[in-house]
């Protein structure tokens, strides 16, 4: 086990309070557990994770909520072994209403490329499910780095049996071979949630709906519904995270995640949702989605305020009139609203390969006003009117045209006056360059919510 010095434990401490998580930390020599807890997994109704692991720390997650009696404490013990005769770190932290009971640990001082176990206990000695995680391996390991990719996951319509099979063929590899972690590109959630009574034979999309989601508030939009407050993406998460598959999933591996956009809503940009087809301003719920993402998701991003909990900010609801040169609204709401939290961030692991996480959502310009062009189907936009669109006003160094030829049709260019198209902001885009010109390895791997090319296809 690294060796900890007082001036790395407080650096730690320090570190973990940014992460708004509560450090667990052990002494250089392993020991068993005191604890003769038993395992109680229905008051840790969410399971346990484990995220955005680096070479000597990952965080820890889990949510126990009041039973019969409330509990106000969790411990978390880190060990060497799946037995816990070995606790190499452990911690204490409160927990409460103000974070949805779910707390969060900076497991520090471990060693590069291991596994680990943990498990979190309350005051009573009523245990969560063992959870595994591994650390990376450290920066001069050349060994090969092995992980899987997911998202778009709905299971409100289809269970997360897809991890149950990824789970099964990864145990019988040998362990040199098996995932080191899991990267999640988004959409973790869908927040638009059909009721199985209200629709024709509980039956959607020839699936059958599964009733895990209720929104304590909610609005119908058409066919479904949507969160409105805090307390309902809330219950969005909660529900999510009882399917048995996914649970397994983030109890074997880290996960390292970013969302895409039905963590906050489906066509929104920035804080501004889009229903059939007209933009509402939206802050209040873009940060209400940012602060549940951030107390479900472990992963290693700052959240507002000194305290272990989200302390959101308080926003207006307003509209955007005045945008960056790349689209960014900058109404003071918004940028309060989009910058809540910062989920973008980089990891090294080993030698081999850097990798750079972006919010492709937070920051993207809106949607091209495509009012004027012809019924024509997604993608067969002529690709000379697709780039006049995607560039706007900085089309042919500033001398857009006033048209577009369709076929043999000239529509007006609707975005002649607007900024060009744009998905990270210029503040992101100046982040991301500089990382990726520090990045050594050589795989740098770009993790995001989208296709990095379009689609695109010119029947001409």
């Amino acid at each position: 086990m690294p060796t900890i010095t007082r001036l790395n434990r407080r650096q730690l401490i320090r570190e973990a309070a940014a992460l708004g998580a509560v450090l667990a930390i052990g002494t250089a020599s392993a020991k068993s557990s005191t604890a003769k807890p038993v395992e109680r997994r229905d008051l840790y109704p969410q399971g346990v994770a484990s995220g955005d692991p680096d070479s000597t720390s990952v965080i820890l997650w889990t949510r126990r909520p009041p039973d019969v009696s409330r509990s106000n404490r969790l411990t978390v013990e880190v060990a060497a072994d799946p037995t816990f005769q070995r606790i190499v770190a452990h911690g204490v932290a409160a927990i409460g209403e103000n974070t949805d009971w779910t707390c969060r640990f900076l497991a520090a001082g471990l060693e590069p490329a291991r596994e680990y176990w943990y498990r979190f206990i309350d005051e009573k000695g009523n245990a969560s499910r063992v959870g595994r995680t591994l650390t990376a391996p450290a920066d001069d390991d050349s060994g090969p780095v092995r992980f899987a990719f997911v998202s778009c996951h709905d299971v409100t319509i289809g269970a997360g049996n897809a991890y149950r099979r990824m789970k099964y063929e990864d145990e019988r590899r040998p362990r040199e071979e098996q995932l080191s972690f899991v990267l999640h590109l988004g959409d973790f959630v869908y927040e638009m949630v059909w009721y199985p009574e209200e629709t024709p034979g509980g039956i959607l999309r020839g699936r059958r709906l599964r009733d895990i989601v209720r929104y304590p508030n909610g609005e119908k939009i058409g066919k479904f519904y949507v969160p409105v407050n805090l307390a309902d993406y809330r219950a969005l998460y909660r529900g999510y995270l009882t399917d048995p598959d996914l649970q397994d999933a983030r109890a074997q591996w880290p996960f390292v995640p970013v969302w895409d956009n039905h963590e906050f809503s489906w066509q929104a940009y920035q804080s501004q949702q889009v229903f059939g087809g007209k933009v509402r301003p939206a802050q209040r719920v873009k940060v209400a989605a940012s602060q549940a993402w951030y107390e479900f998701q472990p992963a290693r991003v700052r959240k507002p305020g000194a305290g272990d909990a989200f302390e959101a900010p308080a926003v207006q609801d307003v509209a955007l009139t005045t945008l960056d040169e790349r689209g960014l609204g900058l109404e003071p709401n918004n940028l309060t609203a989009v910058n809540a939290l910062k989920i973008y961030r980089a990891f090294r692991f080993g030698k081999n390969v850097d990798m750079i996480l972006t919010d492709n959502r937070s920051y993207a310009s809106p949607p091209a006003d495509g009012s004027t062009l012809p019924a024509i189907p997604i993608g067969a936009i002529p690709e000379d009117a697709n780039e006049i669109l995607d560039m706007g006003r900085a089309y042919n160094g500033g001398s857009p045209p006033v048209t577009l030829r369709i076929g043999t049709a000239d529509v007006a260019n609707t975005q002649k006056d607007a900024p060009p198209q744009g998905y990270l902001g210029l503040e992101q885009i100046a982040w991301f360059k500089d990382r990726l010109r520090a990045a050594q390895a050589p795989w740098k791997i770009w993790g995001h919510s989208f296709g990095t090319l379009t689609w695109r296809m010119d029947p001409q």
